[in-house]
Parts: C-alpha cells; structure tokens; sequence
C-alpha cells in the first residue's frame, strides 16, 4: 500500500495532467493491473509517479522562505528568537535564516539537538544566555 503522501501525489498529478477517470484507471489497469492507486505496492506507486512525471507532470514544492520562523512552542523560544533577530539588525549575525538559527542551536548543545523545539529548558536557557553574552561583547544590548 503507498503512503499517504504518494496517494496524494498520484491523484495531483492526474488533476494537472487532466486525465478522466477512465483514462486514469486504464493506465493503472495497463501497467499494474489494478484499479485503485490504494491497492499498488510502494514500488508501483514510485513507478506510477514517475510515469506522470515523463508524461510532462512537475510536483511543486513548497519551501520556507528564508528568515521565517516557525512559531516558537514556548516563551524560551520566543525569546531565543527574538535575540537571534535584534543581532541581526545589530549586525552581528550574517545569515537570520532559521536555518541559521538551527545550526546555531545544533552548536550550543553539541550536536545533541537538531531543533530549538527538542531542546530541553536548561539548554534553551544556556542559548539565551549565551546569544546576550555575543550581543554584550559586540556592545548590543539586547535585554
């Protein structure tokens, strides 16, 4: 059975490519010999999207763009991000990217954490901590 997210994908891909239901299920008749996408294998339904993929079909992805957050779980993470932007705008730090911000969290905890949201309390005070000691040595305060 495909996932979730291949099944979604089989039955985009048919709307954009304009197919009829007739046209659709004789594909999957053709070339699997089912009827439904939900009962192909995970190996089929790889090889039903690629199948629309050379009949011209192009999957749009949808990327964050740079500088958004996701919202913070917490007030610590509000606060981590909020110091992570007032140095950028102080200048001190180049890249405000979340992504940035992850590699920087990814730093402080030793590469335990790959994210501000796993990170426990004591680590997300020691981050808060250590963004106000960089701000006060480049003469930002940022209380």
């Amino acid at each position: 059975m495909p996932s979730k997210a291949d099944l979604a994908k089989i039955h985009i891909a048919k709307k954009e490519l304009g197919l009829t239901d007739e046209e659709y299920r004789g594909i999957l008749s053709a070339r699997f010999g089912k009827t439904t996408a939900a009962k192909l294998t995970p190996g089929q339904s790889f090889q039903l999207i690629n199948y629309f993929k050379a009949q011209g079909w192009k999957p749009k992805y949808q990327q964050k763009l740079p500088g958004v957050y996701s919202r913070p779980n917490d007030a610590q993470e509000g606060k981590i991000i909020a110091l992570w932007i007032e140095l950028h705008k102080a200048g001190v730090i180049r890249d405000r990217s979340d992504r940035a911000l992850q590699s920087f969290v990814r730093r402080m905890t030793k590469k335990k954490k790959d994210h501000l949201r796993w990170c426990t309390t004591f680590e997300k005070h020691t981050i808060i901590e250590a963004l106000k000691d960089w701000g006060e040595r480049e003469g930002v305060n940022v209380d």
